[in-house]
């Protein structure tokens, strides 16, 4: 397969590499590795740990130890370290692994142990905490207790031998809170006919966990109710007397095939969240039992998700028309809510796992940048990676390489990066820690760069920036020189005599920063200081690209910002449009083909939605 290598060093074993992301997430999809594909280190140990963990207590069967490291894609040496470090946890719950040859592994231990040792794991894990953002809210004046819920799903389930996974469970948690909420609120259930008439087990299972939740939220449910959770429960039957319509591999598949064509993934990496594909694929083989028994449900939560969460609301919905087997299955958008809690969660852990690597800048004090370190970890913690602290004057390319964000205790507001940058004191206030925290949600699953210079990014009126005289377009070839000279006399008129020299100068200082090209065919060029009376834009539009650099040889849009040394508030409004338009290729080239700067501005700030 083009794009990757198979790389041996020796004492150290064997490792894929790839030419770039696309190459490497079309090889998670076409080898069905979405659940294997995680980011970040500590996270996979932890996720294969869950995974083992998630087969011997749940699913309540011995593996043979090939077969498990075979699933894993791991070595029975890794295999070997995972389950010394499980034993050490299991072991304070008086629980054990034992190996018998030919048999395979399992856990041995009193069923009291066990059950104490899944509530620790289970509910104090990540198991439900993205659930929490979106459906742990109030109802009528109660909390619901999602882990109470959880903890009688799983008693009752083990009670009556019914082995599921932790994704069922997860699943079947939600689907009691809506039908807490839905009650609630005042809906009424339609009574439902099952096709089988052989679900004793089931239903009475189903029928423990309801008692036992009427009992703990002092509610009483519909007697049809049962029919529901029992409904619920069957998707965990892949074999034996209910025979799914839908193959589970094939409908994987079919999903993560879903994310990759509407280009999901280069947004939110869904493919390596094991928790959501299972989820989504879980639900949608329980959907299909409901569709089969003309089961159809109202989610009390179908406003509240698409007025806040439209975004992913919309977003579910393409994924479902994408998926094949679910072609000639109508599915109304109370349903669609329901798998919108899936990619709703699966953003959020995200947003938890996601690391963020900072550069902090101070002035040359030791003790000042120090203070900033400091402070920046202990409000953040593992959310972010301090890869350095630099004083103002070290700011170069090789320091700005693969990091996500600067916090700056020296004012950079006139200058322009790629990056957000926030500017703090070295004390780094609760307003500040507040803007950073926020800035991130944000920043998580954008594709393009967002730069933060002050608390708010105020609505300008663009064309206080632009003017006619400032606009240029050069029909034929012209040196990266020869251009920013042109502009700079442009800026300089109703500036000091020798202002175009003075910002030319401070403009390349800046370039010795960094690149101030910030797209294959935009640069946008703007000096280290501050020198105008006025904030101003100078605009080229050059009919032949230009060769910027070695490395840039199709330059054709350059934007030569001119900072105002009274104060640039407003400029983050025309900077903040600029990097947008870096992310949008016909955006430049409608911008390419205009000829005068009233048609310009219109394009420019012409808003579009962006599917993120």
């Amino acid at each position: 397969m083009g794009g990757v290598t198979l790389l041996s060093k020796q004492g150290q074993g064997y490792q894929l590499q790839f030419e770039d992301e696309k190459d490497y997430r079309k090889f998670v999809q076409k080898h069905d590795l979405g659940k294997f594909a995680i980011r970040e280190k500590d996270t996979e140990i932890e996720n294969r740990y869950r995974l083992i963990l998630n087969k011997l207590l749940f699913e309540q069967e011995a593996i043979l130890f090939d077969d498990l490291a075979d699933e894993l894609y791991v070595s029975r040496s890794t295999l070997s370290h995972d389950f010394k470090e499980l034993r050490k946890r299991l072991a304070e719950y008086d629980l054990c692994v034992e190996s018998r040859a030919n048999k395979g592994v399992s856990i041995c231990g009193t069923e009291r142990d066990k059950r104490r040792f899944i509530m620790h794991y289970f509910l104090t894990s990540p198991f439900l905490s993205p659930l929490h953002r979106y459906i742990q809210i109030e109802q009528l004046g109660d909390a619901i207790d999602l882990e109470n819920i959880t903890k009688i799903v799983i008693e009752e389930c083990r009670e009556g031998k019914l082995s599921l996974s932790d994704f069922v469970i997860q699943n079947l948690v939600m689907h009691i809170f809506l039908a807490v909420t839905r009650i609630k609120k005042g809906f009424e259930l339609v009574a439902v006919e099952l096709q089988e008439k052989t679900l004793t087990n089931e239903r009475q299972v189903a029928a423990a966990i309801l008692k036992r939740v009427q009992k703990q939220l002092q509610l009483v449910f519909p007697e049809q109710e049962v029919d529901y959770i029992t409904l619920h429960l069957l998707s965990k039957r892949g074999r034996g007397q209910h025979v799914q319509t839908l193959d589970k591999k094939v409908l994987k598949r079919e999903v993560l095939s879903a994310i990759f064509k509407l280009g999901l993934e280069e947004v939110h990496h869904f493919s390596s969240d094991l928790q959501l594909i299972e989820g989504v694929v879980t639900h949608l083989l329980t959907l299909k039992v409901r569709v089969e028994n003309h089961v159809a449900l109202k989610n009390p939560l179908l406003k509240e998700i698409q007025h806040q969460y439209g975004d992913v609301f919309y977003l579910t919905k393409e994924v479902v028309k994408e998926i094949p087997s679910l072609k000639g299955v109508s599915l109304t958008d109370d349903e669609i809510a329901y798998l919108t809690l899936h990619f709703m969660a699966a953003i959020e852990r995200s947003k938890e796992s996601y690391c963020f690597k900072v550069l902090a800048i101070c002035a040359t004090g030791i003790g000042a940048s120090q203070m900033l370190k400091n402070r920046l970890e202990t409000e953040f913690g593992n959310k972010i990676q301090v890869v350095d602290v630099i004083g103002y004057y070290e700011l170069s390319p090789d320091k700005l390489k693969d990091i996500d964000l600067i916090v700056s205790a020296v004012d950079l507001s006139d200058l322009f990066f790629t990056i957000p940058v926030f500017s703090v004191s070295v004390f780094l206030t609760p307003k500040e820690v507040e803007r950073i925290k926020q800035a991130m949600n944000g920043m998580i699953g954008k594709t393009e760069p967002i730069p933060l210079v002050s608390p708010t990014l105020p609505k300008s009126n663009l064309l206080d920036y632009f003017s006619e005289e400032l606009f240029y377009i050069f029909e034929d070839s012209i040196s990266k020189e020869a251009v920013l000279r042109t502009l700079a006399e442009g800026l300089g008129k109703k500036e000091e005599k020798n202002f175009p020299c003075r910002l030319l100068k401070l403009v390349a200082d800046r370039e010795e920063m960094s690149s101030v090209v910030f797209s294959e065919t935009i640069a946008v060029p703007h000096p280290i200081q501050a020198l105008s009376q006025e904030a101003k834009v100078a605009v080229a539009i050059l009919k032949s690209p230009l060769s910027w650099d070695e490395d840039r040889q199709q330059i054709s849009l350059v934007f030569l910002l001119s900072p105002s040394i009274y104060g640039n508030e407003g400029l983050s409004f025309v900077t903040q449009k600029i990097i947008e338009l870096t992310e949008n290729k016909e955006k430049q080239k409608e911008l390419l083909s205009c000829t005068d700067l009233s048609s310009f501005m219109n394009v420019l700030d012409k808003d579009e939605r962006r599917f993120t």
